[in-house]
C-alpha cells in the first residue's frame, strides 16, 4: 500500500491552481461565464415576474401584459438554453479532460526510461488510470460548480441587498451562521481524500493480480486468500466513504439549525415590527441562502476530497519524466534511424552496442547467440541491447551501405527501438483478434494479406488456428489461456518476424516447444540471420551448434546484470 508520506507535499490551493490550468483556463472561464449569464437571467426573470404580478398592487407603473409576457417567455427560454449549453460544455470538459489525462499517462509510461518505470507498481498505475484520474475530473467538476454557485449566490445576495437594503440583515446573519457551521464541523476531506488515493492502488493491485494471474490463482488454490485480501481493502474504502457521508450529514444539520437559531433570535427581538407573512418569507429566504452557501461548501469539500488523486497523478508523472538534458542522437543520412518511423528501414551491415559494463557486436549474415546458466544476465543483456534497459548510458554504433551513425542516450534509444523487433522471454497475447495480435495495426501491415499470413501459419504448424470461429478476425478472450504455451510462443515469434525490422532479438525462442516446432523455429532463425542482424539468448544446444558467434555469460556476471536493473 502506498505510503501517505509519498503523496505530494503541495497544498490544496496549489493543486487547485494546477488542475484548473491543466484543464484549460479558457474552458473553465467559459463554463463559469455561462453560469453567470444563467444566474443573471434567473434574477432578471424573477424580478420581471414580481413586477408583472405585483406592480399594480404597489401602485407602480406596470408593463402591459402584451409586452411583459413575451419578455418573460424569452427570458425563461433563454435561461433554459444557456443552462443546457452550460451542461453540455461541462460534460465535454470533464470527458475530454479525463480522456486526455489517461492518454497522456499511458503515453508517458510507454516512453519513460526503464529504470523509472521499474519504480512504479502495476496496482499504482491501474489505480491512477481507473480511479485517481476520475477523481481528478471530479475535483475539477466540483471546483467549477463551487465557482458557479458562488457567483449565483453573490448575484442573489446582491439582488436582495439592493431591493431590501436594511431589511436584508437576516440574510447576512443566515449566511454567517452557515459559514460558522462549516468552521465548527470540519470535514477532514483532504485527509480522507489522501487515504482514498492510498487505497485505490491497493484495490487495483488485488484486482490486477486476480485477473492477470487467474490461472495461477486457481492452480495454487488461492481463491480464498485473494477474496479475503480484496474484502479487507474494500472494507477500508467503505469506512472512508461512511466517514465522509457522516461528516457531511452532520454539517447540514448544524448549518440549518444554527442559521434558523440566529435568525429566529433576530426575529424574536424585532417581532413587533413584522407581519406573519414577512416572518415566513424571511425564514424561507434565510434557509434558501444558507442552503446555497452550504452547496458551495459541499462542492469545495467533495473537490478537496478528490484532489489528492490529482496530486498522486502529478507526483507519478514527475517520477516518470526523463530528466532534462537528455543527449540527442547524431545520425548520418541513408542509415536506419535517420528518417521518420514510417520510412522503410534500410539494411544494416554491423552494429556495436556499448554500455559501461559490456559491448556486443552483431554482423549481418552471422547468427549471434548468448548462452549461460539461468540468472547469469542473458535477458538483461538482451533488454539493454534492445534499448529497454539502462538506455540513458547506452550507445549504438551503426554501420550501413550509406555510412556510419551513432545513437546514444534515451533519445538515441527511442530511434534505435524503431529498428529492432524483440520477442521477449515471456510471450504475451493481447485482447483482440488473431490478426490484431500478429500485425498490431502498424503502418505497412497492409502487405500481409490473408494468404501471406496463412503461408506463415502453415510453416509454423499453426494453420489449425484458422479453424477457430471467424478465423483471423475472431476475438480472443484471455481471462484463461486459450492457446498452449508453444502456440503462444510461436505466435509471438511470428509477430516479431512480421514487423520486418533490420535487427531481431529473440529471448529463448525454442523454450516450451516440441522437437518438431523447435526445428522449424531454428530453421527460420538461421534463414533470417542471413539478411538481418540477429541476436538470440538460448539454452538450446542445437541452436548453439548453428551459431556463428557465441557470447558466454557466467554466474559471475549476475552482479553486472543487477547493476543494469538498479
Amino acid at each position: 500500500m502506498r505510503n501517505l508520506l509519498q503523496l505530494p507535499a503541495a497544498r490544496p490551493r496549489a493543486l487547485w491552481t494546477a488542475l484548473i490550468r491543466e484543464a484549460g483556463l479558457r474552458q473553465v472561464g467559459t463554463q463559469v461565464g455561462l453560469t453567470l449569464l444563467v444566474s443573471l437571467l434567473d434574477v432578471g426573470g424573477l424580478g420581471l415576474a414580481i413586477r408583472l404580478l405585483l406592480g399594480n398592487q404597489r401602485g407602480g407603473p406596470a408593463l402591459p401584459l402584451q409586452v411583459s409576457l413575451p419578455i418573460l417567455f424569452m427570458v425563461v427560454v433563454g435561461r433554459s438554453a444557456l443552462q443546457g449549453l452550460a451542461s453540455v460544455r461541462q460534460e465535454q470538459l470533464q470527458n475530454g479532460f479525463s480522456d486526455r489525462l489517461r492518454h497522456d499517462l499511458l503515453a508517458l509510461v510507454l516512453a519513460a526510461p526503464a529504470n523509472q518505470v521499474q519504480t512504479v507498481g502495476r496496482g499504482d498505475l491501474l489505480g491512477l488510470l481507473v480511479s485517481d484520474i476520475s477523481r481528478s475530473t471530479l475535483a475539477l467538476d466540483q471546483g467549477v460548480r463551487a465557482m458557479q454557485n458562488i457567483l449565483a449566490l453573490l448575484i442573489y445576495g446582491l439582488g436582495v441587498l439592493v431591493v431590501a437594503r436594511n431589511a436584508a440583515l437576516p440574510l447576512v446573519l443566515g449566511l454567517g451562521a452557515a459559514a460558522t457551521a462549516a468552521l465548527l464541523r470540519r470535514s477532514g476531506a483532504w485527509q480522507l481524500g489522501r487515504l482514498q488515493t492510498q487505497l485505490n492502488g491497493a484495490i487495483q493491485r488485488t484486482v490486477g493480480d486476480g485477473l492477470h494471474g487467474l490461472k495461477a490463482v486457481r492452480a495454487a488454490g488461492a481463491e480464498s486468500w485473494l477474496l479475503e485480501r480484496f474484502a479487507r481493502e474494500t472494507e477500508q474504502v467503505r469506512q472512508v466513504l461512511k466517514s465522509t457521508v457522516r461528516r457531511q450529514a452532520s454539517y447540514t444539520v448544524l448549518r440549518d439549525g444554527l442559521a434558523l437559531a440566529v435568525v429566529g433570535l433576530w426575529l424574536w427581538l424585532v417581532q413587533n415590527s413584522l407581519t406573519p407573512e414577512a416572518v415566513a418569507t424571511t425564514l424561507l429566504l434565510v434557509v434558501r441562502a444558507a442552503s446555497s452557501l452550504g452547496t458551495v461548501i459541499s462542492n469545495l469539500r467533495y473537490g478537496l476530497g478528490a484532489l489528492p488523486g490529482y496530486g498522486e497523478l502529478c507526483r507519478l508523472r514527475q517520477r516518470l519524466r526523463a530528466p532534462a538534458g537528455d543527449p540527442h542522437p547524431t545520425s548520418t543520412p541513408g542509415l536506419p534511424g535517420a528518417g521518420p518511423e514510417e520510412t522503410a528501414p534500410q539494411p544494416l551491415l554491423r552494429v556495436s552496442w556499448h554500455d559501461p559494463q559490456v559491448t556486443v557486436e552483431l554482423v549481418r549474415g552471422q547468427l549471434t547467440v548468448v548462452a549461460g546458466p539461468s540468472g547469469s544476465g542473458k535477458t538483461t543483456l538482451l533488454d539493454g541491447f534492445a534499448g529497454l534497459l539502462g538506455e540513458e548510458r547506452s550507445c549504438w554504433d551503426l554501420h550501413g551501405p550509406a555510412g556510419h551513425s551513432l545513437l546514444e542516450g534515451r533519445a538515441g534509444a527511442r530511434r534505435w527501438r524503431q529498428l529492432v523487433a524483440y520477442a521477449p522471454q515471456d510471450p504475451v497475447l493481447f485482447e483482440g483478434s488473431l490478426r490484431d495480435n500478429l500485425l498490431l495495426q502498424r503502418s505497412g501491415s497492409g502487405q500481409w494479406t490473408d494468404g501471406a499470413l496463412t503461408v506463415w501459419l502453415e510453416r509454423l504448424d499453426l494453420v489449425h488456428l484458422l479453424a477457430r470461429p471467424e478465423g483471423l478476425d475472431g476475438q480472443l478472450h484471455l481471462s484463461l489461456d486459450c492457446f498452449s504455451g508453444g502456440e503462444i510462443r510461436r505466435l509471438v515469434l511470428l509477430r516479431t518476424w512480421l514487423i520486418d525490422r533490420p535487427v531481431e532479438v529473440l529471448d529463448e525462442p525454442t523454450a516450451s516447444l516440441d522437437p518438431g516446432s523447435a526445428a522449424l523455429v531454428r530453421q527460420i532463425i538461421r534463414e533470417r540471420s542471413r539478411e538481418r542482424l540477429v541476436l538470440v539468448a538460448s539454452h538450446d544446444t542445437e541452436l548453439l551448434a548453428i551459431a556463428d558467434r557465441t557470447i558466454r555469460r557466467s554466474l559471475s556476471d549476475r552482479d553486472r546484470a543487477r547493476a543494469l536493473h538498479d
